[in-house]
């Protein structure tokens, strides 16, 4: 089998990173790609980039268009794929050489309807060997299985900050109608975050390998990085919960809750201070209130999490200093 692939890049002022993005891409080992580059109204010669890569690669599209942000732009680019399968990847980061054929083998062979790599956080002056035998141990899942596995890996992240591989939009190979069916929201931030059970949802089933087949670049200035002081990640558990409750995933509601009271109390101590502050601070509160009245399950087997949350429910501050990002 040689399926076309679809590669869609969005991109927007990353010129100072966007050549090893797209050679990191243009050097796939898998050679049936087609790469669809969005330039989101980039005005630092990042469109410049993309165009020049059309003329380098026969396989590289690019289209431009009016900035609307990351989501709108990775939805341009799956309306305009035409390949059997999707990949996502975020401009200032990069892939390994056997990234496309090792997702793709293992979907494959497995039968997956969506096939997951293992990432390391890099940061821009680090020398990566993109040309590594990975260790391509894989896991398969259940859709039910890997449900869990995303609640897991969430409620660890943001209690210690570990990898979260089920979350991310990118480091994934996706069955193209996954992608076309599920669109990310536009004007929002933690996109992922807000699909990434749907997704996995409408698989029936997932592989995950521990070859770490995805760099994510840590830099100044990203989105994720300054994204806890918005609303948006609350906004997308509390839809997660209701897809859950929708679907009668009830046994994810535990964890998911747990996550999203975490979540609920690092956002009222890392947001800025605005004119709406206070109000916006009054209803996280009130959230968070609610979810130790009244979802006391939670707490059963989590001593640590219940001490957490008395102690911001009394003194917030003191959670503030406790818990720095």
């Amino acid at each position: 089998m040689d399926d076309l692939i679809s590669i869609i890049v969005p991109v927007y002022n990353v010129s100072k990173y966007l050549r090893t993005c797209l050679e990191s891409i243009r050097t796939q080992t898998y050679r049936n790609i087609e790469v669809i580059l969005v330039d989101d109204g980039s005005l630092d010669g990042s469109q410049k980039i993309c165009d020049e890569y059309t003329h380098i690669d026969e396989r590289f599209i690019c289209i431009h268009k009016k900035n609307g942000g990351l989501s709108d732009a990775r939805n341009e680019g799956i309306k305009l794929a035409s390949g059997k399968y999707g990949i996502l990847v975020d401009s200032d980061d990069y892939i390994h050489r056997d990234s496309v054929r090792l997702l793709y083998q293992n979907l494959i062979q497995y039968d997956a309807d969506l096939s997951i790599g293992n990432y390391r956080r890099v940061k821009p002056e680090e020398a990566v060997d993109l040309d590594s035998n990975p260790n391509n141990k894989v896991t398969e899942f259940t859709t039910l299985e890997a449900l869990g596995e995303l609640c897991e890996l969430e409620y660890n992240y943001f209690t210690a900050n570990h990898i979260q591989q089920f979350t991310s939009a990118w480091n994934k190979l996706y069955k193209m109608e996954l992608l076309k069916n599920t669109p990310f929201p536009v004007g929002k931030v933690f996109e992922d975050v807000a699909t990434a059970h749907s997704f996995i949802n409408s698989a029936q089933k997932v592989v995950y390998t521990e070859a770490i087949l995805y760099f994510y670049l840590i830099r100044e200035g990203s989105i994720s990085r300054v994204a806890i002081k918005n609303t948006d990640m609350i906004s997308a558990f509390e839809n997660r919960i209701a897809f859950f409750i929708e679907k009668n995933r009830t046994s994810l509601l535990k964890n998911t809750y747990s996550t999203y009271l975490t979540v609920l109390m690092r956002t009222y101590s890392h947001l800025i201070e605005t004119p709406d502050s206070p109000i916006i601070k009054k209803e996280i509160m009130e959230k968070i209130k609610n979810i130790y009245k009244n979802h006391k399950e939670i707490f059963e087997d989590n001593s640590k999490l219940k001490n957490e949350t008395r102690l911001f429910i009394t003194f917030p501050s003191l959670y503030k200093n406790k818990n720095q990002l």
